[in-house]
């Protein structure tokens, strides 16, 4: 079975430990600010802007390593990503204040870019995942965030809020088949004989040899990409980020995105498609899918 670790253990370090310019001043300025300039501004989900320049990440899902991921991606890439000011955790629920970047996602801007400013737009896009296909995971990285603990990714159709962190991508593709193996007739029995040859194939592929694991937005929908005229000035949302097998940025985008068929049909412009891997994808989401 895969090496997943129940939610309240995968933390590699103590939350705290992954704080940010803690302060009792940043906490009480934070929650105070919440409280008054922030009832000025409209929130965006879990995003609270306290004023022009900064906005606060919290909720029940938000965790520390989004903002660690952030700090990662700013000190060992060029990618624009929110400037994290502070993150501590208090009563159990993290906040997370960082820069507001101020831009269009991209669906606002889509149609006044026409068909060469989104042709820049998608060759930016493309150099900035490249500069993170060159970021070398630690020795014995598995699936994992930045800072070696969990994941996160609304989308899971799981009971945990998070899940891993995995000792090896083979580990990964057995819990995201919920240990299905195609030998146990049990499991099996009922298939037809198409169906079976189609899961053996995914999962002999899942289970063979894979190349080092990748860092990985994994959560690249339009809105998440921020645009000024013909620049991305920003690539926001990092929370669903970590280490992640190398197909995983296509098809987490593809299969995120059913409902914009547009912007699946943009992917193959700044993303590398892995047709094999997709296959073995879709098979997965057919029987164990989130979407």
């Amino acid at each position: 079975m895969a090496a997943a670790l129940a939610a309240d253990e995968v933390q590699p370090l103590d939350i705290q430990n992954l704080a940010i310019n803690d302060s009792t001043f940043n906490r009480l300025l934070t929650r105070l600010a919440l409280k008054t300039w922030g009832r000025l501004y409209k929130s965006d989900g879990f995003c609270s802007p306290i004023s022009r320049k900064k906005i606060v990440k919290t909720g029940p899902y938000v965790h520390l390593t989004e903002a660690a991921t952030m700090r990662y991606i700013a000190e060992n890439t060029s990618i624009p990503v929110p400037r994290v000011h502070c993150a501590f955790a208090h009563k159990g629920r993290s906040f997370i204040v960082m820069e507001r970047i101020h831009g269009e996602e991209i669906p606002a801007a889509w149609n006044r870019l026409g068909e060469e400013g989104r042709a820049k737009i998608f060759a930016q896009l493309k150099g900035m995942i490249e500069e993170m296909r060159f970021l070398e995971p630690p020795p014995g990285t598995g699936v994992q965030s930045c800072v070696g603990g969990s994941l996160y990714d609304s989308r899971m159709n799981r009971n945990e809020n998070r899940f891993g962190p995995f000792a090896t991508i083979q580990d990964f593709h057995i819990w995201l088949r919920k240990g299905f193996r195609s030998t146990d007739r049990t499991q099996s029995s009922n298939l037809e004989s198409s169906e079976e040859k189609q899961l053996e194939g995914m999962e002999a592929m899942q289970d063979g040899p894979w190349p080092h694991p990748v860092f990985t937005h994994a959560d690249l929908n339009p809105s998440n990409i921020l645009v000024r005229g013909e620049v991305v000035v920003g690539i926001i949302d990092w929370e669903f980020a970590g280490w992640y097998p190398h197909y995983w940025e296509y098809t987490s985008a593809w299969f995120g995105n059913l409902v914009r068929t547009g912007w699946q049909g943009c992917l193959s412009r700044f993303l590398e498609t892995f047709p094999a891997e997709f296959e073995m994808e879709k098979t997965r989401n057919k029987w164990w899918g989130e979407f």
